[in-house]
């Protein structure tokens, strides 16, 4: 009896579909091996596109039944990048508007008169820098960059376990959190009850451990915020800052239920900043709960690999 040989294009059918269903399945990952699944689903977007060729591929092979997997493979992968709550637009009551404006500071090598320029053009009542120094403090004020926000969390000292200060333009109480180094397993993270006129606002400024060394650290910190997250009941709450991770990380995800997040329905990049492609992947964010985003915005500054990012809040009814 003489065997046929497989046609060569079903074993290539067979890997990309094998392949495509790696893809598609990334998000809802949630073991960490080695550090390994963080790190390609931060990049997983872009693997979509090879899923969008192979699509279009089997469709002008019209080789349907592939075509359709694909499909089915390419929207589950798509869906937990895409925030489905996002009305940004949306007006609250109308007279409480809170801008929120974050940024990391890259270890404060960022540019302050860029940075001043940036806060005077946004004009935030709340103001998140991450990896910032005093230093950096002093020649925004010197610019009058913070005239306008008078209240702040405690210091990041050089050194310290703090890298994150929050600034405000109305009047705050930093509380003891359970957001200190042990908790996140990195920095402790400042939080600060804010007497905004819409009322009383938490917010948190958020640097999370990057999965790219211990991820298991990342992890730790992202549970953290969870956890502290869910136990404020009582008024709005603001998450801000670099959380070094992005749409299709399931722990991210995690974090967002029940939050509203700036930035509209698809991610918007925020790293790797001034080099000569744009920033790739969106790890800085700001969330928030019981707020509505009326607009959101990314801005560059010179001296640091992370777009600034604004957002716009109203109060609810």
């Amino acid at each position: 009896m003489i065997r046929r040989r497989m046609p060569y294009f079903r074993w290539s059918a067979g890997a990309v579909l094998v392949l495509a269903l790696a893809i598609g399945a990334l998000p809802y990952l949630g073991f960490l091996s080695g550090g390994w699944i963080p790190k390609l689903q931060a990049f997983q977007p872009y693997l979509l596109l090879l899923l969008a060729a192979g699509l279009v591929m089997g469709l002008l092979r019209k080789t349907w039944m592939i075509s359709g997997c694909l499909f089915v493979l390419l929207l589950c992968g798509t869906v937990p990048n895409v925030q489905l709550n996002a009305v940004e637009g949306q007006s609250g009551n109308g007279n409480s508007e809170l801008v929120v404006l974050s940024f990391n500071a890259l270890k404060a090598g960022a540019d302050p008169e860029q940075l001043a320029e940036v806060i005077s053009s946004t004009k935030p009542q709340i103001l998140v820098l991450v990896e910032t120094s005093e230093p950096l403090h002093r020649q925004l004020a010197g610019r009058g960059a913070l005239d306008d926000l008078g209240y702040r969390s405690h210091e990041a000292p050089s050194g310290g376990e703090r890298d994150t200060v929050i600034f405000s333009k109305y009047p705050l109480q930093e509380r003891a959190s359970d957001l200190d180094a042990e908790a996140t397993g990195w920095y402790s993270l400042p939080v600060v009850d804010v007497q905004a006129p819409g009322g009383l606002v938490s917010v948190a400024g958020i640097h999370i451990y990057p999965p790219v060394g211990d991820a298991q650290r990342w992890e730790r910190g992202l549970a953290s915020v969870i956890d502290w997250s869910e136990q404020q009941k009582n008024n709005p709450v603001i998450l801000a800052g670099d959380f070094n991770s992005v749409r299709s990380h399931p722990a991210f995800r995690a974090l967002g239920e029940g939050l509203v997040q700036a930035g509209g329905f698809l991610p918007r990049p925020t790293w790797p900043a001034g080099r000569s492609f744009p920033p790739l992947i969106g790890i800085d964010h700001i969330l928030a709960k019981e707020l509505t985003v009326t607009g959101s915005s990314s801005h560059a500054v010179g001296g640091s690999d992370h777009l600034a990012v604004s957002a716009t809040f109203e109060f609810l009814d």
